[in-house]
């Protein structure tokens, strides 16, 4: 039920400063009758009339409140100058966003690690294939290059590991901290409510029963999800071990596979060395006999040559003798 009356501040301090009469709503400011009990059952008598008013609020315009023994007491402690709307009144509600906010930073860390040791992975699996065809010595700077790499990734990884549990253990304290600081809150909120409510005792001590049993089961809750956390963050850490350690087996068989390869290497060497000195030997013999076979042959051109010479002087002293001859029978009479 509604209705539009409107109930200027300092009249309801001014109202709420008198006791109410027998029978009149308890809300400040309030002349209502109180609603009456249904049935003759044991307990207080109603306080409050349950009508939904139009109040004022000066500044902030009006608000339909309803009148009850919650919203009486919110009134009450604008009226001494409290906040009702701070998250002093909703304790355990900021340690909980406080917890999921802690748990959505824990699980992006583990996502970033998991990505990085993924990359690294990868990388490996490259570098070994690119092993396979390179030279020995492209093999052995590749393999010193990815174990300077891998060493550099696995001390990132450890330090971000370490950071990550120290965080985890860390926002774990807080998080206890802030859910043992809001169970107490909430239980000072419960026995202000209570204390503040003594006209209706009995509504108000279960009220408080329920708002106990609700805390501890958050409470409850968060403990259960921040144990939930840190046991997934010690999962994760062991399978970023347990790859670290794959990684070193790799590294180890790398190296493992570069030493084997300097072995064939030499022996090839050994052997080619062998060979071209075989072949150097043969050449040199092949070289020996063909300069015996030019010595032979420029002789013999030498010998051909002083047969031709002779031969050739011969002729001409023929020839000589031959046009003497002609001359003397010419000039014969």
């Amino acid at each position: 039920m509604k209705s539009t009356l409107l109930v200027p501040p300092g009249a309801a301090g001014q109202q709420d400063a008198a006791p109410a009469a027998a029978g009149t709503c308890r809300y400040p400011g309030c002349g209502h009758p109180a609603r009456t009990r249904a049935g003759d059952g044991p307990g207080a008598p109603p306080r409050y009339c349950g009508r939904t008013v139009a109040e004022d609020r000066g500044e902030h315009g009006t608000a339909e409140v309803t009148h009850t023994a919650l919203t009486a007491f919110r009134r009450r402690q604008e009226l001494t100058g409290a906040d009702p709307g701070s998250d002093d009144g909703r304790p355990l509600t900021t340690a909980i966003t406080r917890a999921a906010a802690i748990r959505d930073d824990v699980l992006a860390a583990i996502t970033r690690l998991s990505a990085q040791l993924d990359g690294a992975l990868a990388q490996l699996g490259a570098v070994a294939g690119q092993l396979a065809a390179a030279s020995p010595e492209a093999a052995e700077a590749q393999a010193e290059a990815v174990r300077a790499e891998t060493a550099a990734g696995l001390e990132a990884a450890r330090a971000d590991l370490a950071a990550q549990a120290a965080r985890a253990h860390a926002h774990q304290a807080e998080a206890a901290e802030a859910r043992a600081a809001a169970a107490q809150a909430a239980r000072a909120d419960a026995e202000a409510r209570a204390a503040a409510a003594d006209d209706d005792r009995a509504a108000t001590l279960q009220q408080a029963g329920q708002v106990r049993a609700d805390a501890a089961g958050q409470v409850a809750q968060a403990q259960a999800e921040a144990q939930a956390q840190v046991t997934a963050a010690r999962a994760e850490r062991d399978t970023a071990l347990a790859a670290a350690a794959a990684a070193s087996a790799r590294d180890q068989a790398a190296r493992d596979q570069l030493a084997q390869l300097r072995d064939d290497h030499g022996r090839h060497a050994a052997a080619l060395a062998a060979a071209r000195q075989a072949q150097l030997g043969a050449l040199e013999e092949t070289i020996t006999g063909l300069r015996a076979r030019l010595q032979r042959t420029e002789a013999d051109a030498d010998a051909d040559r002083q047969h031709l010479t002779a031969r050739l002087h011969e002729t001409a002293t023929r020839q000589d003798a031959t046009r003497q001859d002609g001359a003397r029978k010419a000039a014969a009479p």
